[in-house]
């Protein structure tokens, strides 16, 4: 068995735009791993309707609860955050489970929100008998944060697949329930780190699979040129952190993570939240978080597109763009951005001293935003 496929890839210690240009450091991903995708169907009205963050807390949920799942199981699976759905890779030995909990997922989205969250599955060697091609490395983005980098076209085409048909999964006969321990919201929207700058939300599409390795490879080295390393460039600072104080932000969450407004969940968020403010500031496990945090933030994917979300001055951003509208009138890639004045965070936190990984978007829906530009 190969359950620990992921696990056991080699991680790759040099910038992502080198790992890029080596097709051996990538690795085709198992016939028997499975492409789970979830969507929120009709993401840019509920985004223009301004439930963004609930949108953000559905692919959230998706992540969350397929994690929790693998943690049980003691697999280790690569996911990518979409801002209105997600993509997670996964294994057969849970995907039953895995299916079973985004159902119910889905369920609680449609009965306390009012949205439908798309949620299906392909097989991976039913996309290798399509044609299409999925290879997949580690890539150690910063001391603390690894990152699965994709090749090839398998995700776009299993995500094409799920928008295009209706296909509806039923419950399996299992006890397991959904589970979304640790999923947290609890920070407001986040300003740049340096005032007056802004935050760029971008989708880069290379127009064959053939182009991919090259076309990313130039992206991101221009993107670094323009604006710096990732960390230079991150959105993401603790001096710019702020708690929520929101009730109905906090219904929202209890609502997600448990079908039904329990006023008791409620109070001990508030709770959690009030004593964090304190606890982060103070106390040395609190503050080693917060220092974390920024570093184990996903602001870069690259899943057979790039997706990020950077922080600069407007100019670095009509420079990037003016390398990007060159290569799209080349017929190398298409581009999809969206500009806001904020970013949203979403969270998985196991424990305090433990597992966290935070989920980024720009404020308004950015990615679903930028995901209508690219579709111009």
């Amino acid at each position: 068995m190969n359950n620990d496929f992921y696990r056991n890839l080699l991680i790759q210690h040099i910038p992502i735009h080198e790992v890029l240009l080596d097709p051996s450091l990538f690795e085709n991903v198992p016939e028997n791993w499975n492409i789970i995708v979830t969507d929120v169907q009709n993401s840019t009205a509920a985004v223009s309707a301004g439930n963004h963050q609930l949108v953000n807390l559905a692919a959230t949920g998706s992540i969350v609860a397929c994690l929790n799942i693998a943690r049980e199981n003691q697999v280790m699976i690569p996911f990518f955050f979409g801002g209105d759905g997600a993509t997670i890779i996964v294994p057969d030995i849970i995907l039953k489970q895995c299916l079973h909990a985004l159902i119910l997922h889905q369920e609680n989205c449609q009965s306390n929100f009012n949205f439908f969250l798309r949620v299906d599955s392909c097989k991976v060697s039913d996309m290798y008998t399509k044609g299409a091609t999925l290879k997949i490395t580690k890539v150690k983005l910063n001391d603390l944060h690894t990152i699965p980098v994709v090749l090839g076209d398998a995700l776009q085409m299993a995500e094409d697949d799920v928008k295009s048909k209706s296909r509806k999964i039923e419950l399996s006969d299992m006890p397991y329930n959904l589970n979304l321990k640790g999923m947290e919201c609890k920070w407001d929207k986040i300003a740049p780190p340096v005032d007056n700058n802004e935050i760029l939300t971008l989708i880069i599409n290379a127009q064959s699979t053939e182009l991919q390795s090259a076309v990313y490879s130039d992206v991101l080295s221009k993107m670094e040129f323009i604006y710096g390393d990732v960390k230079k460039r991150h959105p993401i600072t603790i001096e710019k952190l702020i708690m929520i104080n929101s009730l109905g932000q906090l219904k929202n969450e209890v609502l997600m993570k448990f079908s039904e407004l329990k006023w008791v969940e409620v109070f001990a968020s508030a709770i959690r939240s009030f004593m964090a403010r304190w606890y982060l500031k103070n106390n040395p496990k609190g503050r080693n978080y917060l220092k974390e945090l920024p570093e184990l933030t996903e602001s870069l994917m690259v899943d057979g597109t790039i997706n990020t979300v950077i922080s600069g001055t407007s100019k670095q951003r009509e420079l990037l763009l003016y390398e990007l509208q060159k290569m799209k009138e080349q017929g190398l890639l298409h581009y999809g951005y969206y500009v806001s004045k904020t970013s949203v965070l979403s969270c998985y936190v196991t424990a305090i001293d433990d597992y966290h990984v935070h989920f980024l978007d720009g404020d308004q829906g950015g990615y679903t935003q930028a995901s209508k530009l690219l579709k111009v």
